[in-house]
């Protein structure tokens, strides 16, 4: 496990107590306080990082104080390259070359020129509008899709007794992985999703369609953290959290905690 920086066991003191320093220009701070504690309330020990990059999301969870397993999913050679190196080391941290979807299969993948926004949808003209050429598709990958139902106890980590929240980043595509993971969503303690305010990929679901579809599947909002604006301050994206809708986690008595994370954030 890295070491922690002074910085960081400073803030993680502070967070204990419920105490948030946020600079202005970083506002993943206070996404970071509410999955502190929600992680912790909820007694999460397995996060599957969907959509994964380069790491990114990883390394910010070991960061934000989490000390449990990962597994990362990252279909594009390129970018999985990059995750090995960020997660090498890290003997909790497990790293897999596929996408998760709706089916199994083998798909082309948009790879962008800014690959972070890399996804099985073409970038609209809104996208384009909005962030020039990164979001500009520059080449196709075929890569492997599979249901997170079908894999997801031959992943490398022991998920039969963990408790788990599944984190979605897929640029358009998380409610497909939803889908693929009917089979198992009954094991997903909660969940995190990007979602559209103003859609910037072709067929991309817009905010109404991602509360209804979490919604329909016994989930409900736990906090909104915006992700990114336009230029008129407009709301793009931004992530939700959700819990399921009865579970006994976070107290042992069927609901959560009075001082749990819902009643803090």
């Amino acid at each position: 496990m890295r070491n922690l920086t002074f910085k960081t066991h400073i803030r993680n003191c502070l967070r204990a107590v419920g105490v948030e320093i946020v600079a202005v220009n970083r506002g993943s701070n206070l996404l970071g306080l509410h999955l502190k504690m929600l992680l912790s309330a909820y007694k999460i020990s397995c996060v599957l990082d969907v959509g994964a990059h380069c790491g990114e999301y990883g390394m910010w969870l070991r960061r934000n104080g989490y000390r449990g397993d990962i597994v990362s999913f990252e279909p594009v050679q390129e970018n999985f390259h990059d995750l090995a190196r960020a997660a090498a080391g890290d003997p909790r941290w497990h790293c897999v070359n596929y996408a998760l979807g709706a089916e199994n299969n083998v798909a082309p993948i948009n790879v962008s020129f800014a690959t972070d926004f890399t996804s099985f949808r073409r970038p609209n003209a809104a996208g384009l509008a909005m962030f020039g050429q990164a979001p500009a598709v520059q080449r196709s990958e075929e890569v492997e899709v599979r249901r997170l139902d079908a894999v997801l106890d031959a992943l490398p980590v022991d998920v039969s007794r963990g408790r788990i929240y599944l984190k979605l980043d897929t640029q358009g595509w998380d409610l497909e992985v939803i889908a693929g993971a009917h089979g198992v969503l009954d094991r997903i303690i909660a969940l995190q999703t990007e979602v559209a305010v103003q859609p910037i990929y072709e067929g991309m679901p817009v905010m109404a369609d991602s509360l209804a579809a979490i919604a329909e599947r016994g989930f409900v909002p736990s906090g909104l953290f915006p992700v990114n604006i336009d230029r008129r301050f407009a709301l793009v994206e931004l992530d939700l959290v959700a819990v399921r809708a009865v579970d006994g986690a976070a107290d042992g008595h069927g609901a959560a905690a009075t001082d749990g994370p819902a009643a803090r954030a």
